[in-house]
This record gives structure tokens, C-alpha cells and sequence, in this order.
């Protein structure tokens, strides 16, 4: 089949990590993101089975974003140690950092635009001064959330004085109840301290989010059990299925790569169609909309989706928001080249809620202007599908829109994806590895 183009970009090589020239194409039932490097050759991966889909939702996207939106929220790069070596991870290519100076904290806090910050890319935890860190964030008005692997939280002691910093949010890793995933993708089973580490946060009252990184052929039936844990744990307010990502200049593991339409499909067979496909793309274009009228940067390999606790079991959201309709008014603005504004967006949902929807309006309003963050999540699940840049997908016409920047030593990056690359090519080991 001759490849149709969609859209063209750039990409990296993944080996030499030149920039290059890029199309994303459709082709062989699915769509693919397509370069060639004079030295290491074509390069073509596969990111959507569903080619239909995708077009839909990237007509929405560069639709209601066609620019890059103002970045307000930003990892700070406190160090990067880690007690973990996991076989999956990046930092291999980034420079070392052994922790952040204090007064570039104080610098950041007082960045107004900022709302939220994230301690990330490093285990933040081997910070000596992380505590002393949150504490300058929150005195500035800030979001705070915590990456991290969980392993210190699982001392009681160590889980309070977090607490007590003023911690609004930690996201945990976790892949999964078995243990054998947990020594491939972690380089060790430490299941055991994670669960000790989410039941102090649960006794604190900290809300969380559980990070699940996803490789094809490890741990795909892992997705079900995760969400079957968190449905039933009030205080996590969050669930992230991440797709692996590949780091190596060599061309090995590329049969891992699992994709968010491949994620989706596995929890929708779990529910058995509870949570359809169909609705996660539905409520994709509201979220677009969202983004558009808030100025709120989202990548769009980042797939969202909400389900509402009922008792003992839950409600998708598009039992409360009529996500047929209000997706057939956004098309139809789209269609008139309308522009969307905050009071047409706040119309297009009022007219779509269900009559089921009145009992959300407490929670949900409080949950809408503190941005997506409740102080308490009780309520709402909310579930991601993500893909994070590696050198293989890499797209940046979509990487200008990265939900995260960095704040590191010496720079403010707005796109995290851009400096994951921008460290790749810097770094030695890859250079030592490339035959140019």
C-alpha cells in the first residue's frame, strides 16, 4: 500500500540524534512516523493502529491548538541520582546534577506564570534538601507534586516530615502486581515496599497517582489489575498508562513499543466496553476544547479520560456529559471555522450534562477551577494513555506542546520533550556508541 501523507514535522536521528526532516503517514492499515538519515538509514515506527482515529483527533488538535500554548507547568530537575537502576530509564543520556541550589528554587517560585511544579527527571526523594525545597514552593502559592519510585515513602517517618512539607500530590511508579514485571522493568521486586509506600500516603490523606509504564509482551494484563486498585482507593486520583519509550541508538526492542490507542483497547476489554474506545476519543475533543479556552499545554499523545466511584463500583463520565453531542457542536464549529471561546465552551457543556450530572456539580466545579487538582480526589479517577518522546517517535510539532517544561541549574526549557533530545545529543555514551 502506497503511504498517504498526514502531516509532516521534525524528528532526531535516533543514533546520531541530527535533526531531520519527518512525515507522519498512513500505510499498511496503521500510521507511522517516517525519516531517513543520510548515515543510519530509514527509520519508520508505528504509533496508531486505528488511522481513522488518528486523523480524526489530530484534525481536533491542530484545530483548536494550531500554536504552542503558554507553559505553566514545569519539572524541577533537584537532582539526578536515583536508588533505582531501572533497564527502561533515560538519565543514562542526561547530565548529572547532584542537586539543585536552593536559590534557583527561589528563583523559580517567584516565576508568576508558573502554578505547578513537579519534582521529576531524578528520584527526587535522594534530594537532601527536597523537604526544604517543597516548603519554598508552597510559602510562593504553588502546586507541588512529587515523582517518584516510592521506596523512602514507605518509611512512616520519612512519608510524614513529607507531609508536613506541604506535598500536594505524589505519582507513584507502578507497573503491576506481578512480580517477575517488576524485575524487568525495575531491575528488582519491590512491590512490597511500594504497597507500604501507598498506604502511608493513604493514611496522610496525600492524593496520588499511580505511573504505570506499559511494555508489549510484559505487561499489558497488568492494565486491568492496576485499575481494578486504584477504582477501589479513594485517595488515588489519578491513573497514567505510559507507553515504553527506547533511549539506545542500537535498533533492539522495538517490538516492546505499545501505542495509547493499544492501551485504551486493553482496558476497554477489561471492562468490557464500560470504557469504550469510542468514548475516550469523545472526550478527547472536549479536552482539546479545554485546552484551547484555558491556554493549558497537553501533549497529544496524552489521552484522557474520567470515571466517577459509585458505591462500590463507577460510572465513565459520558454517563454524565453527553459526549456524542457535545462533540458533534465542536465539529460543527470547527466545520463554520468558529473560534471557541470560554463562555461558548463552559454553553457547549452545560447543554451536554446529563440529568445524571447533578449529583457531580460540587465535586466537579471545585475540581474544574483548581485546574484538574483536588484537594481531596474521593470522587473522580481520572485515567491517561500516554506516550513520552524517545528518539524513535520523536515529533516536534508536537513536542512544542508538552504539558511539562524543565527548570534545570542553568536553563528554563519549555518543552521537556525537546531537552530529553537536546541531552541525547550531548551525551557520551551515545556518542560512543554511534558508528558515523
Amino acid at each position: 500500500m502506497k503511504a498517504i501523507p498526514i502531516r509532516t514535522t521534525l524528528s532526531v536521528c535516533p543514533v546520531c540524534m541530527d535533526v531531520l526532516d519527518a512525515a507522519v503517514v498512513e500505510k499498511a492499515g496503521g500510521v507511522y512516523l517516517e525519516k531517513e538519515c543520510r548515515r543510519h538509514g530509514v527509520f519508520s515506527v508505528r504509533i496508531c493502529d486505528r488511522p481513522a482515529a488518528y486523523r480524526e483527533l489530530s484534525d481536533f488538535y491542530f484545530y483548536f491548538v494550531p500554536q504552542a500554548l503558554p507553559q505553566r507547568e514545569y519539572y524541577l530537575n533537584a537532582t539526578t541520582r536515583c536508588s533505582l537502576n531501572c533497564p527502561i530509564c533515560y538519565l543514562r543520556y542526561c547530565d548529572t546534577i547532584e542537586e539543585l541550589p536552593l536559590d534557583r528554587v527561589r528563583e523559580a517560585a517567584r516565576i508568576k506564570k508558573i502554578k505547578r511544579f513537579t519534582f521529576s527527571h531524578g528520584e527526587a526523594t535522594d534530594c537532601g534538601r527536597l523537604f526544604e525545597m517543597i516548603r519554598i514552593l508552597k510559602q510562593a502559592g504553588k502546586i507541588v507534586n512529587l515523582h517518584t519510585n516510592a521506596l523512602k515513602i514507605a518509611d512512616v517517618r520519612y512519608a510524614g516530615e513529607l507531609k508536613a512539607s506541604g506535598i500536594d500530590h505524589v505519582s507513584v511508579q507502578f507497573d503491576g502486581f506481578n512480580e517477575d514485571v517488576c524485575r524487568s522493568v525495575r531491575g528488582g521486586d519491590f512491590l512490597k515496599t511500594k504497597l507500604e509506600a501507598l498506604e502511608n500516603l493513604n493514611r496522610m490523606s496525600v492524593p496520588v497517582t499511580l505511573n504505570a509504564t506499559i511494555s508489549k509482551g510484559v505487561n499489558e494484563p497488568e492494565i486491568g489489575k492496576i485499575f481494578d486498585y486504584a477504582l477501589s482507593a479513594p485517595y488515588i486520583k489519578d491513573l497514567s498508562f505510559i507507553t515504553y519509550s527506547y533511549y539506545e541508538p542500537a535498533r533492539t526492542n522495538s517490538d516492546k513499543y505499545i501505542m495509547p490507542h493499544e492501551l485504551i483497547k486493553h482496558l476497554e476489554a477489561h471492562t468490557d466496553g464500560k470504557i469504550s474506545e469510542e468514548a475516550v476519543i469523545a472526550f478527547q475533543k472536549l479536552f482539546y476544547a479545554y485546552m484551547s479556552v484555558t491556554e493549558k499545554r497537553k501533549c497529544f499523545y496524552y489521552f484522557h479520560f474520567m470515571v466517577v466511584r459509585c458505591g462500590r463500583g463507577y460510572r465513565p463520565i459520558n454517563e454524565f456529559i453527553d459526549l456524542k453531542k457535545v462533540s458533534r457542536d465542536l465539529s460543527g464549529l470547527k466545520a463554520e471555522k468558529k473560534k471557541l471561546s470560554y463562555a461558548r465552551f463552559i454553553w457547549f457543556l452545560i447543554l451536554s450534562l446529563t440529568p445524571r450530572a447533578i449529583m457531580l456539580i460540587p465535586a466537579g466545579l471545585g475540581t474544574f477551577l483548581r485546574g484538574g487538582y483536588p484537594r481531596k480526589p474521593g470522587k473522580f479517577l481520572s485515567i491517561t494513555f500516554a506516550s513520552i518522546c524517545d528518539p524513535y517517535k520523536f515529533d516536534a510539532r508536537i513536542a512544542e506542546n508538552c504539558g511539562q517544561g524543565i527548570i534545570t541549574g542553568t536553563r528554563v526549557h519549555d518543552s521537556y520533550g525537546a531537552y530529553l533530545m537536546e541531552q541525547m545529543k550531548k551525551a557520551d555514551n551515545r556518542r560512543e556508541n554511534c558508528v558515523c
